[in-house]
């Protein structure tokens, strides 16, 4: 039945001929452009057959509405262009604005008659109303930008000109994003609000931060001009009262002083432009393409659903100068705007300093210490990046990591970031670690050097570079992960509470909070870990006392390890078979092999079995249980599944402590079960007579649960040289006790060949003091170390796991050292703090 209103009444006459327009120009366009399209699909819209579905676009475009009726078509939705399924209205879309102007540069927010119909239409009953929201970026397919035209062609936050937008379908027909948004209820509006004029109000403010977050997250919060930021900063009351606090002093007139704080502003203050951006895009991907075998990004639809409800703040890893580089490319490949980066310094040199800045760098100086206006126009400067919704990246573990694992982290960042937080908490914000995967690292020289013992370089962004010169080389696949985000809210909700109350919130109480919040992002980071085939090969070889290892059995202990690897939950693991991974591993990292009558031998010269050392690092942490679990078993013929979650209950908070591992105390027992599970699958031990026994000698199970055992080796004897020097009960000086286990470990390292050039590293006796002290076994009493109860249960262990002849070793030198500084023993108290 055809309805009499003018407004649903079928095209006639004029009318026809428009539509029949309409659909010879659609079908001209569609056979020239090439969208893509997401979210377009019954299924993820929600959308019953029963529905009436009225489409909204930004703005007033008959291109854009061509590009919509056709992906509608092909998804089996609805079209805009013909009358609702009811015969209620006969187009089923409305504009929010209208450009103006002869190139259509400006545009003008408007109240559609159609919008304000729909209303009527569904307090009148009948078929439910849902309004979709339809977001289109001309120019913008990153994964197709070649040239650098097309850079110029590209969306931004001004709507996209007629010409633009001529120009891009000329010249670019595949460079077009169409996503389609969540369906907005018409009967819940109606049910919600009563008032006609607020119902529309209402529903035009969802649709307006519906459309700017869905710019916010393809392209980036609207870029205010470079001096206006500066402007804001320099008027903000925190740092006017430091320029009147430095003024005061006397120690500079006013205006240098104030001279100085706008030289500061411009030392640090980013200058994002979205044409830089993608300049960078063009050449990455050629460099990309030159250097690796391929990208891999894994969990990135979770990043673009948080992207449209939070202020992200990116925390990587840091393992390469290529870090920063990589993850902008990957977000902005992916359509999402690349964050603001936090850069040292030193990296502001001339040509790439600018373009850096340029692309999103924003640099800052290695300490504030000493300079109180600084830090109080860098804090300025990151609490407007937050209110003003950029999202930032930086890197907690401050410098790049040598080792191969994840360092301890720092605070400075995260305490800016808490604090800005707790002055504004409007927009919800989520940190966000990553974790990214090289199979070869273009500083691999380097890094061989240094950690042969040469003098660390200071960085330098010309170490990029390098890599023009050695293209000959295979670098493999680069794979990076999203980790679990942590929302800073919640957060300090579990950690922090009366957070909401800055004034009220204590000082020692915020930076346990800021510590506590720098171990979980380092937990999640390691957590978001991927084991390619170098970690595996790298950690197979330096299992075994030559890095030497015959052909047929580390195809077999790869395999073991990548089970091990793929028994951790969320764990990503490589899926070549142990030919392909050795094969791989071979290719890239320089290991070498050899014939021999009963099999080929690979092996790792001296240079390389250092390097190997940091891709084993990478990767440490998802073998360390297991291989504590292997220890457990190698050393008691006898173990049950209670001595070993017992044994591994008391040594986990410090293999925590070093490794960052996800699991609580309570979820020890679980996991140990779960391990001793797999270890037996695979037939690396049995059951017999209610124990656990290894497999038998003269098998290459044996040998793999032998090799397995040997990767938390280096960590445990660390823990057993400082336990040793405890027992001596004579250090009083926590610095004095680090000093000497470090001393320890590079002679034992000299005496017996550990190459690992990481075993004697002071920072790792400083963490493991520091978890000792968490856990209550030391504490300093009237200068005295004093051991508490878990320090014999905690010798036990070690005493368990260990080699008898591993542990004379370390006795052995720890009394050289002791006769050596002629110390009488003093100043401790050996057992527990009340004896």
């Amino acid at each position: 039945m055809e309805s009499s209103d003018p407004a649903v009444a079928p095209p006639r006459g004029l009318g026809r001929l428009r539509a029949w327009q309409f659909h010879a120009n659609r079908k001209v366009l569609m056979s020239w452009v090439r969208p893509t399209v997401l979210g377009c699909s019954p299924q993820a819209l929600g959308i019953e057959p029963g529905d009436d579905v009225c489409y909204v676009l930004p703005f007033r475009s008959t291109a854009d509405l061509m590009v919509i009726d056709a992906a509608c078509e092909r998804a089996g939705l609805p079209r805009p262009y013909l009358p609702l399924p009811s015969g209620r209205e006969s187009r089923a879309f409305f504009f929010l604005g209208r450009p103006e102007g002869r190139l259509g540069r400006r545009s003008r927010r408007m109240q559609s008659a159609r919008m304000q119909r729909l209303f009527d239409h569904q307090e009148a009953g009948g078929r439910p109303i849902r309004i979709v929201p339809v977001s289109l970026f001309w120019g913008h397919q990153p994964d197709q930008e070649k040239s650098w035209f097309k850079l110029l062609l590209s969306d931004n936050w001004s709507a996209t000109s007629r010409m633009k937008k001529l120009l891009a379908i000329v010249f670019h027909p595949g460079h077009l994003l169409v996503e389609f948004g969540a369906p907005i209820s018409v009967a819940e509006l109606v049910s919600e609000q009563a008032d006609r004029e607020l119902q529309v109000r209402k529903l035009m403010r969802i649709l307006r931060v519906h459309f700017n977050h869905q710019k916010q997250a393809i392209l980036g919060p609207d870029l205010s001009h470079r001096r206006t930021l500066i402007s804001s900063i320099m008027e903000a009351p925190a740092v006017r009262e430091a320029i009147e606090r430095e003024t005061a002093s006397g120690k500079s007139r006013a205006g240098a002083i104030e001279k100085k704080a706008l030289g500061y502003a411009n030392e640090i203050v980013s200058d994002q432009s979205y044409r830089v951006i993608r300049f960078f895009h063009v050449l990455l991907t050629w460099l990309w393409n030159k250097l690796y075998d391929g990208i891999d990004v894994h969990n990135i639809d979770s990043v673009k659903d948080l992207a449209r409800s939070h202020e992200i703040v990116y925390t990587p890893c840091h393992r390469s100068h290529i870090d920063y580089l990589l993850l902008s490319y990957v977000l902005y490949h992916n359509g999402l705007t690349p964050p603001h980066i936090a850069a040292g310094r030193n990296l502001n040199l001339p040509v790439a300093g600018p373009l850096l800045r340029r692309a999103g760098a924003f640099f800052m100086r290695r300490t504030f210490q000493g300079d109180p206006l600084y830090k109080s126009i860098f804090d300025e400067y990151l609490h407007l990046m937050f209110t003003r919704g950029y999202s930032v990246e930086y890197f907690i573990e401050g410098g790049r990591s040598r080792t191969g694992r994840t360092l301890n982290p720092r605070t400075g960042m995260l305490s800016m970031t808490m604090r800005s937080f707790l002055r504004d908490a409007t927009r919800p914000m989520a940190m966000l670690p990553v974790y990214i995967s090289y199979e070869r690292i273009i500083e691999a020289s380097t890094y061989m050097g240094e950690l042969g013992g040469k003098d660390k370089k200071q960085e330098s962004i010309l170490d990029i570079f390098k890599i023009f010169g050695v293209f000959r080389h295979r670098f493999g696949r680069v794979e990076v992960s999203f980790g679990e985000p942590v929302t800073m809210g919640e957060f300090l909700d579990e950690t922090l509470p009366g957070w909401k109350t800055p004034a009220s919130v204590d000082n020692a109480a915020f930076s346990v909070a800021c510590d506590a919040l720098a171990r979980r992002l380092a937990t999640h980071i390691n957590a978001a870990a991927i084991v390619n085939p170098v970690n595996l090969v790298a950690t197979a070889l330096l299992s075994t006392p030559r890095q030497t290892m015959e052909e047929s059995r580390l195809k077999h202990q790869v395999e073991v390890l990548r089970q091990v690897a793929a028994c951790v939950p969320n764990t990503i693991t490589t899926s070549l078979t142990p030919d392909e991974i050795v094969a791989e591993a071979e290719q890239i990292t320089g290991i070498e092999r050899r014939a021999r009558p009963f099999g080929d031998i690979l092996y790792a010269p001296a240079d390389i079995s250092v390097l190997l050392t940091w891709y084993r690092n990478n990767t440490a942490h998802i073998f360390a249980l297991s291989s504590t679990i292997a220890r457990v078993v190698r050393s008691d013929t006898r173990s049950t599944t209670e001595s070993v979650i017992t044994t591994c209950r008391t040594l986990y908070p410090y293999l925590r402590g070093e490794f960052f591992l996800r699991w609580d105390a309570d979820e020890i027992g679980p996991r140990c079960e779960a391990h001793l599970a797999l270890l037996e699958s695979v037939g690396l031990i049995a059951q017999k007579d209610n124990a656990f026994v290894m497999a038998e000698t003269a098998t290459e199970e044996f040998a793999a649960l032998l090799d397995l055992s040997e990767i938390v080796m280096p960590t445990l004897e660390r823990f057993y040289i400082v336990a040793t020097l405890l027992s001596e009960g004579r250090h009083v000086a926590v610095k004095e006790l680090e000093s000497d286990a470090a001393a320890i470990g590079e002679q034992l390292s000299s005496l017996f060949g550990i190459n690992s050039p990481e075993f004697f590293d002071r920072s790792l006796f400083t963490a493991f003091i520091a978890t000792l002290k968490s856990q209550g076994v030391i504490r300093s009493i009237d200068n005295r170390i004093v051991l508490g109860d878990g320090f014999t249960a905690l010798m036990a262990a070690l005493d368990e796991t260990l080699d008898p002849h591993v542990r004379y070793n370390v006795q052995h030198i720890a009394a050289r050292l002791r006769r050596d500084k002629d110390v009488e023993p003093a100043g401790a108290t050996l057992g527990t703090e009340h004896g």
